[in-house]
């Protein structure tokens, strides 16, 4: 029998105390064996077992705190560390399909996409405070102040569409129109992953590969979205009337 099989017979509470044993060996530098949390994490995802979840959220979660508060956005965010840590659990959990669990070969890669995950919603956050701030401010201003319009020039053929309507992004009502106009849920998590996150499309697909064949993909998906919405005919009639 496979040591892989074995894992697999042990008692969930083994397997935790192991789990919990060799992460206390690795960051005190020692020699680990990484294989039974991430046996904790194939019956969490793969088999949908809820008591792993919860295993894995033990054992994880203060790690996951310690990324939130480490982090240089976190002292401006005003929420606490919980609320941030919660979400990268769930991003995770929404992020890895049963079907695409083994595109994370070992532990380091499944680690190293919690702690994207944890990124991610800081920084989805942070966009989101200073959104509802720019739409705030843009309400009180005059209409005839340059910075009432804020989608002039989104469609100006001379300038590139990504750094148009990533400089727009902050607008919440454009960022509504722009999801709204998502044909399905690759699109949506490329968009927002590009513009409202800022990420590369290498990291958007590290971030959701269970949605994306590959980094080329994710291109793909974000270079024919805008494609379609220079050929929108509504779209633009929306800027107009912005």
């Amino acid at each position: 029998m496979s040591h892989q099989n074995e894992l697999g017979l042990l008692p969930l509470r083994t397997l935790y105390d192991r789990c919990h044993r060799e992460s206390e060996r690795f960051f005190a530098q020692q020699d680990n064996d990484p294989r039974f949390c991430y046996e904790l994490f194939r019956r969490a995802f793969v088999h949908g077992n809820q008591l792993a979840w919860d295993c894995l959220y033990q054992q994880y979660h203060k790690l996951v705190l310690s990324w939130v508060t480490r982090h240089t956005l976190y002292p401006g965010l005003g929420e606490e560390a919980d609320y941030f840590m919660n979400r990268a659990f769930e991003k995770m959990w929404q992020g890895i399909p049963a079907e695409n669990f083994e595109k994370f070969p070992d532990l380091k890669s499944l680690l190293r996409y919690l702690q994207m995950c944890t990124h991610a919603v800081m920084v989805d956050f942070a966009r989101w405070k200073e959104q509802a701030h720019l739409w705030d401010r843009a309400r009180q201003l005059e209409p005839d102040d340059e910075l009432y319009d804020p989608f002039a020039t989104i469609m100006d053929p001379d300038m590139r569409p990504e750094r148009t309507v990533a400089r727009q992004e902050m607008q919440q009502i454009l960022w509504q129109r722009l999801n709204d106009l998502c044909n399905n849920e690759n699109e949506r998590l490329a968009i927002h992953g590009y513009f409202v996150l800022d990420l590369k499309p290498r990291q958007i697909y590290e971030l959701y590969s269970g949605h994306f064949a590959d980094v080329h993909d994710v291109s793909r998906t974000k270079d024919n979205f805008l494609a379609r919405l220079r050929r929108n005919d509504e779209f633009k009639e929306f800027l107009e009337d912005a």
